[in-house]
Formats: C-alpha cells, sequence, structure tokens
C-alpha cells in the first residue's frame, strides 16, 4: 500500500498559515502519542478533509493522538479491516453495512459528511445536445444518462451506487440504459478517461469534479451538495469504520481520534475561513476562481458533531437496499441494526468536555 499522505505533508501544506493560528492547547510526550493508520480511497479530497484538516491544524496533536493517512485509489477499502495494517477506513456506509451483512466485525465510529457529495458531470456537448443543464427538472436530468459510458470508481463503491439510485428515481435499468464504467487511478484516472473519449460523464467528489469543469469541458448534471433530489437533502454519507478488536485493544486512541475529528469539524463550521484558507493550499493547483467555487459548494458539507445518526443510518439501509436492488443482489439482512453496526460510545466520549 502506498503511503499517500503524511503529517509532515499535510503540515507543509498548510504553510501559509501562520502558526499562531493552529497553536494546541495540550502538549504530549512523543512517547506516549498513540499511532493510528487509516485509509481512504483518494488522496485528497472534500470527503476526507475533516481527517486532512485535523491533522494539518494540530487538532489531532491536541487530542494526544497522531494519524497516517493513506489512499489505495481503489473504490472499496472495508476489507483493509481485516489484515490488521489499518486501524480505520474511511468511506460511505453502503461499505460498512455491506461488510457487516457478510459478518465482518467492524463497527461504524464516526461520521462527517452529511450530503453525498459525489457529484455527477457530463460532457458539455452532450448537455447542449440534450438541453439539459444542472437546474432542469430530476426526472429530465436522469434520462439524459440513457446511452452514455458513464465513469465510476467500481461496483459497491458510492459513485456506482449513486447512478444506480438515480436511475431507480427515472425508471432506468442501470444494467441496460447506460454503461457504468470502473476507473482505477482515482481523480487522475477519470480525468485521463474523459480525455481519451473512454467515458463521457462520471460520477465523483470534488476537487476531480471541479478539474473536470475547469479543464475537459465538463458541466454538473447533478451538484450534489447544493441540488440533490430531496430525499437526499441530508445524509450520512461518509463515516469512519474500525474493527471490533480495534476497538477493544486501541479504544483510548480511538476516542482521541474521534476527539480531533470533532475539533476540526467545530472549526470548519466555526471558523469557516480559518477552514477555507487551509483548504487553498491544500487543494493547490485549482485556478482561484475553481476553487472559489468549489469552497462555496463544499465548504457545508460537514456535520459539527461526529457522532453517528440513527435517523440517517436508516436511511443508508433504505439506499443500499435500493441500489442493491438495481443491481440483481439481496437486501441487507434484516438483522442489521444501528446497535450492531454502529459504536456511538467512542464519539461520545471524545465529546466531553468540548
Amino acid at each position: 500500500m502506498e503511503r499517500s499522505i503524511s503529517r509532515r505533508s499535510a503540515l507543509k501544506a498548510a504553510g501559509a498559515l501562520t502558526a499562531a493560528t493552529f497553536t494546541p492547547n495540550l502538549v504530549h510526550a512523543q512517547s506516549a502519542v498513540p499511532e493510528l493508520t487509516t485509509l481512504r480511497s483518494t488522496s485528497k479530497s472534500w470527503l476526507w478533509a475533516a481527517e486532512d484538516y485535523a491533522t494539518a491544524g494540530g487538532f489531532f496533536t491536541e487530542a494526544g493522538v497522531k494519524v497516517n493517512s493513506n489512499a489505495s485509489n481503489r473504490g472499496t477499502n472495508i476489507a483493509a479491516l481485516q489484515g490488521g495494517g489499518v486501524d480505520i477506513v474511511l468511506g460511505d456506509p453502503g461499505e460498512a453495512l455491506r461488510a457487516r451483512g457478510q459478518n465482518l466485525q467492524i463497527r461504524v465510529i464516526v461520521a462527517t459528511v452529511n450530503r453525498y457529495a459525489s457529484h455527477v458531470l457530463l460532457k458539455k456537448d452532450i448537455l447542449t445536445k440534450l438541453g439539459v443543464d444542472e437546474k432542469s427538472p430530476i426526472e429530465k436530468k436522469i434520462a439524459a444518462l440513457k446511452g452514455l459510458k458513464l465513469g465510476t470508481t467500481g461496483p459497491g463503491a458510492a459513485p456506482d451506487a449513486l447512478f444506480r439510485y438515480l436511475a431507480s428515481l427515472g425508471g432506468l435499468d442501470p444494467n441496460r440504459d447506460f454503461q457504468l464504467v470502473p476507473i482505477q487511478g482515482g481523480g487522475p484516472g477519470v480525468l485521463a478517461a474523459l480525455e481519451k473519449n473512454v467515458i463521457e460523464g462520471f460520477c465523483l467528489s470534488s476537487p476531480t469534479a471541479d478539474m473536470a469543469v475547469q479543464r475537459q469541458n465538463c458541466d454538473y448534471l447533478f451538484q450534489m451538495a447544493l441540488n440533490p433530489p430531496p430525499a437526499m437533502a441530508e445524509v450520512q454519507y461518509i463515516v469512519a469504520s474500525a474493527g471490533e478488536a480495534t476497538i477493544a485493544s486501541k479504544r483510548d486512541a480511538l476516542v482521541r481520534y474521534c476527539r480531533g475529528i470533532a475539533l476540526s469539524l467545530r472549526s470548519i463550521n466555526k471558523e469557516p475561513e480559518k477552514f477555507k484558507a487551509w483548504a487553498k493550499v491544500w487543494f493547490e493547483g485549482l485556478d482561484p476562481a475553481i476553487f472559489e467555487t468549489a469552497f462555496a459548494n463544499n465548504g457545508a458539507i460537514y456535520f459539527g458533531d461526529p457522532t453517528p445518526k440513527r435517523e440517517l443510518f436508516d436511511r443508508n439501509i433504505q439506499f443500499i437496499n435500493t441500489v442493491n436492488s438495481k443491481m440483481g443482489a439481496e437486501a441487507l439482512p434484516t438483522s442489521l441494526t444501528f446497535e450492531n453496526v454502529v459504536d456511538p460510545s467512542l464519539a461520545e466520549a471524545a465529546l466531553k468536555g468540548l
């Protein structure tokens, strides 16, 4: 597994900020600081920003934990929790629920993103030909997908699931009415596939979505943070999961992780300009105007409290069962409940005293 992100690189990325901006309140002896290794699908995205900001902003340091973040460039990663080399996997709840349904002993411990912020984009010439744009009626937008080759990060991943869910809303068959093309390599792979006309549209988060608008003559069909289908106005989209054995053996470190995430989320929501200053450096390479649009689209997609929510968990199950029906897969076992999939006690312990 390639080490994609380190605390040192994150701090370097935040170098434009003054040291006084992020002065931790607590100092821990180096030898006493526990370490955790996390995994996500891509190296940089607004979806993972709560963790990256917690590293660069010193919030993990304040919480007394060191976090080593890694990216796999694969759509699904939850199986990595079985090997012992990864303590936490970041991803959508569908991964965790399907894994739990197959008896993988894992629990969801944190929720960070409250929008399904993987966006659907198509090439502008297709949108123009069809007379469709992001403000068109939902039914017309879904119909625009018919006959297209659409990039995803693979079966079972969130982008693939969103296309299948949209098909269910619009009366399409995702196995017949359009072609879902798995793309390896995360954002760069998707942009390369667009350039080579392997795909005509895709679903992925920012900054890849922003870069496709800037460089690949694409535009939004569904901007999922600002204008999602009504049923998806609030979702529990990005969560952190850990193995039950890890929760038992590293509970203190995981509580500290949750505390660092809680501090990061609090700053994101209460100090948006500070978060924006960090993000401008972190997502280097974006045209300034594109960055302003990206921040407006993604700066408010985060929970204020990282404790997983029961009501939103129930919606996750409904969403996944809809997607499964479009994949010819069985519904999730009815035995899956909030109580046996989620462990909110770590986040609850982390929030005490904040």
